[in-house]
């Protein structure tokens, strides 16, 4: 054991192995796939590059940084074409919208933006005023998927000011306003009586735009406590069992983000999240979404029985709808826009991978700042940061 409470030897071979998984899910040259039974795309390259960034890996990539570059560019234009026949607004379509502020982020870790900073990408958005935008969408209301759009929002205006020298205070300033103004007493967004897994999933990401920005969030201790006050047994935070890859990185950046007391107070939770999550590496170097959903077993529903039953308010209903709805024979089987291919919910891939090990290197710089050295956090706006302060 060292300064953070966990082992740095085995913290130190998860990394190795999970090393090892992103380059056997490399194909050829830039071209990488979800999981090892996936076909390629744009997101799995994205994925992989954030995963080499992270543990530090820049010989794997910074040498041949233009090619990089080139590939993520010519696959963003073409998404772009192939989601335009797809919906009727694009400025709205997550999907899009993803997969262009991971691309700035892939080319903020390459070094790629001064040159070309995708100017043709990100000023249509910059039309769209941002009191409109939110009403449309839902933001303020924690309408289910639209912290990311509220999050995308936020890294364009902030990519605008400080790559295209667009002056995009007002918009920024506004964006903040209104989310200090109509967050709930829980510390995120929506009407509600009781905490969620939805509120804390949904409003993560408007989280990450406070933490880039350094705004002062007068009730991040109270969401840090909320949202630790849903944890299960084993220190996971979904509505299902076994963690997910979204949820359970969530929950510890709102924890470990909302400063030293937090972390301290909630040092044994997130400690032992850290733990349960390295004994589910898989033997591939890479993490899951999930190692209890499937198959369907007698230990598998006594699990998921005692996560609902272990739960109250909107959480126990958001737990049995998801333990009933992924009974279904359509969930066997994880499918995303991030590739054709659906996958296992124990399979490992790229996505919960790094979010896996991105929650690892937060706990780690968190309860030990030591440690932030080591760590390699994307220096841009949304997932991936870390603040250097």
């Amino acid at each position: 054991m060292y300064g953070s409470g966990l082992s740095k030897d085995i913290v130190n071979e998860a990394r190795v192995s999970y090393l090892e998984f992103i380059k056997s899910t490399n194909i050829s040259g830039h071209t990488y796939r979800l999981t090892l039974n996936a076909e390629p795309s744009p997101y799995a390259r994205c994925f992989a590059l954030f995963g080499y960034a992270l543990l530090q890996q820049e010989s794997l990539y910074l040498s041949d940084a233009k090619s990089w570059a080139l590939a993520i560019k010519n696959d963003l234009k073409d998404y772009q074409n192939h989601r335009k026949t797809q919906v009727d607004d694009l400025l709205k379509d997550k999907a899009y919208l993803q997969l262009l502020t991971f691309s700035l982020s892939a080319l903020a870790i390459l070094g790629e933006l001064g040159e070309d900073p995708l100017e043709e990408f990100v000023r249509p958005i910059l039309e769209r005023k941002v009191d409109s935008y939110f009403e449309q969408t839902g933001v303020l209301d924690g309408k289910a998927g639209t912290g990311n759009l509220a999050m995308f929002l936020g890294v364009l205006l902030i990519h605008a000011r400080e790559y295209l020298k667009i002056d995009t205070t007002h918009q920024i300033d506004q964006w903040c306003a209104l989310h200090l103004k109509y967050m709930n007493k829980f510390g995120f967004w929506g009407k509600a009586n009781s905490m969620s897994h939805l509120q804390f999933q949904n409003g993560y990401h408007q989280y990450e735009i406070f933490d880039y920005l350094g705004i002062n969030n007068p009730l991040a201790t109270k969401a840090a406590d909320w949202v630790a006050s849903l944890s299960d047994s084993k220190g996971h935070f979904s509505p299902y069992v076994g963690g997910g890859g979204c949820y359970d990185y969530d929950a510890i950046f709102v924890i470990t983000s909302a400063g030293k007391d937090a972390v301290d107070k909630h040092r044994t939770l997130i400690l032992k999240t850290v733990s349960t999550i390295l004994s589910e590496q898989n033997k591939d170097g890479g993490f899951a979404e999930s190692k209890y959903v499937r198959p369907r077993s007698i230990s598998n529903l006594y699990m998921s029985l005692t996560h609902i039953m272990n739960s109250r308010g909107q959480a126990l209903i958001e737990r049995s709808r998801h333990a009933i709805s992924l009974m279904r024979p359509r969930h066997n089987r994880i499918t995303t826009h991030w590739s054709k291919y659906s996958r296992e919910w124990d399979e490992s891939d790229l996505w919960d991978s790094w979010f896996r090990m991105m929650l690892i290197a937060r706990v780690e710089v968190a309860t030990s700042s030591c440690r932030r050295e080591e760590w390699g956090f994307i220096n841009y706006p949304g997932i991936g940061y870390y603040p250097t302060h």
